[in-house]
C-alpha cells in the first residue's frame, strides 16, 4: 500500500459545507463531530460504530441528523446495545428541543442514550484508553447568543528529558537503573487531533502543537462576508492560527459554496507562497478531501473489507505522524 495522502486519511469520514451540512467522523475513536443533515445517509450501518457524538453549536447544519442517527441505532441492523453518548454545550437551547423530541418520540430505545451537557475546559475521558487519552473542550466564538465549543483530543506521552536525547542506549539504561525512570524520562500531554466547529480564529494558545487542527474556513477573502456578521474565519486568519500554534497537519472545511474546489486551491496556492509553513495542508470539501498534491482530491477513505466498523474492542490504530523519540506512558 501507497503512503495515505495526508496523516489519518484512512480514519477520517465527513461531509462539510458551509450553511448545509457539517459532521466528521473519527474512526479511530468512534467519535462524531457534529451531526449534520445526511450523516446516516452516507455512513449507513457504519453510524453503529459511534460511541460518542460531540457537538459545538446549535445551528441546524450541525444538529440536523442527530434524529435520524438515533432512529437507525434504535431500527437498523446492527449493536443496539452499545450506550451512545452526546456531548452538548450546557444550555443550548436548539439541542435541547431535539433532545425532548427524541425522548418523546423514541420512548423505547434498544440502546441506552445518554445526554451530556458540557463546559469549556472540561474533560472527557475516552472509552477503552486507561485514562491516557482525554478529549478536552474550549470555548469558540461563534454565536453571541449560545456557548460554542471546540474540541482537542489529548494523550498522555513520556519522552527522555532534554540531557539524554541524544544519549546512546546503553547511557540510558545506566541511568535509569541509576536514577529510576523518572529522572529519565517527562511526562506531557500532545494534542492529537483538533475540532473546532464553525467559529472565528480559533485562539492559538488552546491548540498548541496540535498534530491535526480541523478549523473552519467559511471565505477565502475578508470582504466576502457580505452580511459583516463575523461569526466564521477567512483563509488567511486561519493560515495565521496554525503557524502560531505550530500545528502538523491543518484542515480546512465549512468553505461557502461560492468557491469551486479549484478556487479553493488557487487561493491555498497564493496565500501558502506569502508564508512559511511548517504545516501540511488539506481541505475537505464536499464528502471529498483535497491537497495541494493531488488537486483530483478523494473521497473520504472506505472501509477494508470485512472490517468490524467501530467495535470498540483492544487498541486503536495509531496516528501516522511521527512521534520523535515519545511513546505512550
Amino acid at each position: 500500500m501507497g503512503k495515505p495522502p495526508f496523516p489519518l486519511q484512512d480514519q477520517l469520514r465527513g461531509f462539510s459545507r458551509a450553511l448545509f451540512s457539517t459532521w466528521l467522523y473519527h474512526r479511530r475513536f468512534n467519535i462524531l463531530f457534529d451531526a449534520g443533515e445526511g450523516i446516516s445517509t452516507a455512513l449507513l450501518n457504519r453510524v453503529f460504530g459511534i460511541r460518542k457524538v460531540f457537538l459545538s453549536h446549535g445551528h441546524a447544519d450541525h444538529i440536523a441528523g442527530l434524529i435520524n442517527l438515533v432512529n437507525i441505532r434504535n431500527l437498523g441492523a446492527g449493536d443496539q446495545t452499545t450506550e451512545l453518548e452526546i456531548y452538548y454545550p450546557r444550555n443550548n437551547a436548539l439541542i435541547e428541543m431535539v433532545r425532548d423530541y427524541l425522548l418523546r418520540t423514541q420512548s423505547e430505545l434498544s440502546f441506552p442514550l445518554a445526554w451530556r451537557p458540557v463546559e469549556a475546559d472540561q474533560n472527557v475521558v475516552l472509552d477503552g484508553r486507561r485514562g491516557k487519552t482525554f478529549l478536552k473542550t474550549f470555548r469558540t466564538q461563534h454565536s453571541q447568543r449560545q456557548l460554542s465549543l471546540g474540541f482537542n483530543i489529548v494523550e498522555a506521552r513520556c519522552r527522555l528529558r532534554p540531557e539524554f536525547k541524544d544519549q546512546p542506549q546503553q547511557m540510558i539504561n545506566e541511568a535509569i537503573w541509576k536514577n529510576g525512570k523518572e529522572k529519565v524520562v517527562e511526562r506531557f500531554e500532545q494534542i492529537v487531533f483538533t475540532y473546532g466547529g464553525d467559529s472565528r480564529p480559533i485562539s492559538p494558545t488552546s491548540i498548541s502543537q496540535s498534530l491535526f487542527l480541523c478549523h473552519e474556513c467559511t471565505y477565502l477573502n475578508q470582504g466576502d462576508d457580505e452580511r459583516n456578521f463575523h461569526q466564521h474565519s477567512v483563509l488567511d486568519e486561519v493560515l495565521d492560527v496554525a503557524g502560531a500554534a505550530e500545528v502538523k497537519t491543518l484542515m480546512l472545511f465549512h468553505l461557502s459554496l461560492r468557491y469551486s474546489h479549484e478556487e479553493v486551491r488557487g487561493a491555498l496556492v497564493n496565500a501558502l507562497r506569502r508564508r512559511k509553513r511548517g504545516f501540511h495542508v488539506v481541505f475537505l470539501y464536499g464528502d471529498r478531501f483535497y491537497s495541494l498534491d493531488r488537486p483530483s482530491g478523494w473521497c473520504s477513505a472506505p472501509d477494508s473489507e470485512g472490517e468490524n466498523e467501530g467495535n470498540g474492542e483492544g487498541e486503536a490504530p495509531r496516528d501516522s505522524e511521527e512521534r520523535s523519540g515519545e511513546v505512550m506512558l
